[in-house]
């Protein structure tokens, strides 16, 4: 086979490998490739356009005959793909064991006696051959030659044979850097690992990016196998540095973060999982979201919306429902920048001062500091144990600071509406995510349609009181509307449902907001008597609502145009209707939502 060196090949078959050994990912081993893959950078850089061919010197049987395990390598989709400025660390599997590569770009005594020690203080075996290794990461993954690797560094190791131009197997692994492989158990924790891809000679540790980083074809294998995930060190450090970038106006191309406790990085990335769907913003922008750490559940709140002068009360309200603070950790900060980066900021006070913190910080286009540094400028975040919390979504959270805080729900907000959150609030399953939208509204439709939405989750409600009131049973509406739901397709329809529900709501439930006397409606009530005020007010509610969620003119007629300072007043009745009804019929209203519930992130 031309593409191999004649003594590569007899050494392949007195080990007794032949060409085609096995299967390698869905094809048989082409040793060839390998050695190409091997080769192919340092020939190019040796040769530039000339089409000489390198080969690889003989290796002894025992070598041979441990690269024989590249027949079932294969990646260990379980644990992630760890990418660093400095290399890779990569999982791989090869039937039931277990292995962990680490590829450096640098090389060095010093390197590997920390790689040494790192066994040791670990207790793992150390693979005595990376060859199998070598071969399928520089065949799978897109491994560079160092800046380092000259022309004549590579010309000086190449000696000329027969049939072709050869290069000692040793050489072509070490001119592309760091090769080590261990073999790890079921409870090896992966992310003891992650410490030496941080490492660096000073015995320092730090996350950095350049603008000139290689990809590792990294794209190619997301692609190709479902499920794999990659962890990028060098995306972390670049969106953690990206907001102090922004606030000074500085462009940095490279950034060195020092972590003073390195084990925190592993921690953050394998030990702390974020929720990634159920994120609430508040109305200045900070956000809270649940994550899972060692088992227990966790809130993450950002205090970015709320005056120093708050903060000891917030905590207090938060201690009466059962949210305990507890402390923050540098890995807290690393994961939720790893998975919330984009929505975290430099503090409001570094913002207006940015030439304090340029100066502080010494920002410029090679820019490196210290963790700790770059924690201490970012907005606050808290955490807070939920295990003895009597509501745990951060919806439920929100709320009840929202109904104490101004600073925690929409400025025109006026207190009928948060009396009546208050009271809703104190009522099993209260519909948190729509009272909370409702409240944190950034305009008035807004407000409204939230709160109206928790009208469209009780059509069924009237109907279903009726069929209750007439036939009895121990289901209550909400089960009787599953059951006839599943097992006849029963649907409502919107206008006739909404109508039906209002019947039930007295009309002097909105004796503060008597439907007659708002301003905008005031002429559209053609009867005086309570039953048909409420009927009316249910259509008119629900023009209202369609002519704000569609373009263009409603189905039935002309948009009611409802001035501001009617708003507050339809909204507030809204609240009102919605009180009545989860207070007075609690057992018939809709179940929350797991997620909700029990605050499973």
């Amino acid at each position: 086979m031309k593409k191999l060196s004649v003594f590569f090949l007899k050494m392949v078959r007195i080990s007794g490998i032949s060409k085609h050994a096995g299967t390698h990912i869905d094809m048989g081993i082409q040793w060839d490739s390998y050695i190409s893959a091997a080769t192919s950078k340092l020939s190019r850089l040796a040769f530039a356009e000339a089409k000489s061919k390198l080969g690889t010197a003989p290796v002894s049987a025992e070598r041979m005959q441990a690269a024989g395990l590249l027949e079932h390598l294969n990646f260990d989709a379980a644990r992630p793909v760890i990418i660093g400025d400095m290399g890779l660390l990569v999982p791989l599997c090869a039937n039931n064991e277990r292995y962990v590569v680490l590829y450096r770009l640098d090389r060095g005594d010093a390197l590997a006696q920390r790689m040494t020690v790192s066994c040791q203080e670990r207790d793992v075996d150390a693979c005595e051959y990376i060859d199998a290794f070598f071969f399928f990461l520089v065949k799978e993954l897109d491994i560079p030659l160092p800046p380092r690797v000259t022309k004549d560094d590579v010309r000086a190791r190449i000696s000329k044979a027969k049939n072709g131009a050869l290069i000692n197997f040793d050489d072509a692994i070490n001119f592309h850097g760091s090769f080590f492989a261990w073999k790890i158990g079921e409870s090896t924790s992966f992310s003891y690992f992650v410490e030496l891809l941080t490492w660096q000679v000073d015995g320092q540790h730090c996350i950095g990016f350049s603008d000139d980083n290689p990809a590792y074809g990294i794209d190619r294998i997301k692609n190709s196998i479902p499920g794999i995930s990659v962890l990028d060190l060098r995306q972390l450090c670049r969106t953690a540095v990206k907001p102090i970038a922004i606030a000074t106006d500085k462009k940095v191309h490279q950034a060195s973060v020092f972590l003073p406790m390195p084990d925190q990085l592993g921690k953050a990335l394998l030990g702390i999982s974020p929720s990634r769907d159920e994120l609430v913003f508040g109305p200045g922008g900070g956000i809270c979201f649940k994550f899972v750490q060692d088992g227990s559940k966790f809130l993450a709140l950002s205090l970015r919306n709320f005056h120093d002068f708050e903060v000891r009360s917030i905590l207090s309200a938060l201690t009466e429902i059962g949210v305990n603070e507890v402390s923050f950790e540098h890995a807290h900060f690393l994961s939720f920048v790893f998975t919330h980066g984009q929505y975290l900021d430099v503090s409001r006070e570094h913002l207006s001062h940015p030439e304090e913190l340029e100066n502080g910080l010494d920002v410029k286009d090679v820019f490196s500091c210290t963790l700790e540094d770059v924690v201490s400028v970012y907005e606050d975040v808290r955490i807070f144990e939920l295990s003895q919390a009597s509501v745990s979504s951060p919806f439920a959270v929100l709320c009840h600071l929202a109904a104490r805080f101004k600073t925690a729900r929409s400025p025109f907000v006026p207190a009928e509406i948060i009396d009546v959150s208050r009271s809703l609030l104190s009522l099993q399953n209260a519909p948190y995510e729509n009272i909370y939208l409702s409240l944190s509204a950034s305009h008035w439709k807004h407000a409204f349609i939230e709160i109206y939405r928790v009208i469209e989750g009780l059509y069924y409600f009237g109907w279903m009181h009726g069929l209750k009131q007439t036939f009895g049973g121990n289901d209550t509406e909400y089960d009787l509307y599953l059951k006839l739901q599943d097992q006849l397709s029963w649907r409502y329809k919107e206008k006739a449902s909404i109508a039906k529900l209002f019947e039930i709501v007295p009309r002097n439930v909105l004796a503060d907001h008597d439907p007659v006397g708002i301003k905008s409606l005031s002429d559209r009530f053609e009867k005086q008597t309570d039953i048909a005020v409420m009927n009316r007010f249910a259509h008119l509610i629900y023009s209202i609502r369609n002519s704000n969620v569609h373009q263009g003119e409603a189905e039935d007629g002309p948009p009611i145009e409802v001035s501001a300072d009617c708003w507050p007043k339809l909204t507030c009745c809204l609240f009102l209707i919605v009180e009545h009804l989860y207070s007075v019929y609690q057992a018939g209203m809709p179940r929350l939502p797991t997620s909700q519930a029990s605050g499973s992130p």
